[in-house]
């Protein structure tokens, strides 16, 4: 009898080729960014010193997704204790939007979140696509607050990204907004919330938005807690 392969390692092989792919468009884009200003500022010694931090970070970015994805293959995630404020505040450090010259201010507030167990590579990608798609949504501010949640016997950790931009309409976030390659961004590739959604599935919880046409948009990573489901997964 032939064996059949199980399902999960194909999603998680999915989420893996949307992470890459998503991964990879980022890193084309702020390269892109970087060339397109280069001959008007490259004597500016600011521009010199932002060049050379881009390039370094981009550096550092490709050398940590060569050495994930050459060393896991098609094994299922990784999942260790992390803090999660820690993991936050350490995208909040690094993000910076694709396609603006300066990013909008970003207030942050952190409340005691116990330790959750989840694959540091992938939950930093995906709350960095969260932060970054805030970022890049013609916003004055963006908000960013951790905290806990109870939904019937389960307790979720929550990273909350808010942002003041132009929001999304109730039709495209409903239809739209978690399928492949949909965006309502100009140059966007439209695989940033989809992939998010999928690392947080994976992670048994799950990514919530709430947008208003003209007010901007509400994003919610829910994490389950580990004692809320008595056992590791």
């Amino acid at each position: 009898m032939a064996t059949r392969t199980s399902s999960p390692p194909r999603r998680i092989r999915a989420t893996k080729d949307s992470v890459l792919i998503h991964d990879i468009r980022n890193l084309g884009l702020r390269l892109s960014l970087l060339l397109s200003n280069m001959e008007e500022h490259y004597d500016d010694p600011d521009f010199k010193r932002t060049a050379a931090d881009l390039l370094q970070s981009t550096v550092q970015k490709l050398d940590g997704i060569a050495r994930s994805w050459s060393s896991r293959g098609d094994t299922v995630l990784i999942k260790v204790p992390l803090e999660l404020n820690d993991l936050v505040q350490e995208v909040l450090r690094t993000c910076r939007p694709r396609g603006r010259a300066s990013a909008p201010p970003v207030s942050a507030s952190f409340a005691e979140v116990p330790p959750v167990w989840g694959d540091p590579y992938y939950l930093r990608d995906a709350i960095q696509s969260v932060v970054q798609n805030a970022q890049e949504a013609l916003a004055s501010c963006v908000t960013v607050r951790t905290g806990l949640e109870r939904r019937g016997a389960r307790d979720f950790a929550v990273v909350e990204v808010e942002d003041d931009g132009p929001g999304m309409p109730a039709d495209f976030v409903r239809r739209r907004l978690f399928r492949p390659f949909q965006t309502m961004k100009p140059g966007g590739v439209g695989l940033g919330l989809y992939t998010a959604r999928r690392i947080l599935r994976h992670h048994r919880g799950d990514v919530e938005v709430r947008s208003v046409e003209g007010e901007g948009t509400n994003v919610r990573l829910l994490l389950p807690l580990p004692a809320s489901r008595g056992r590791r997964e």
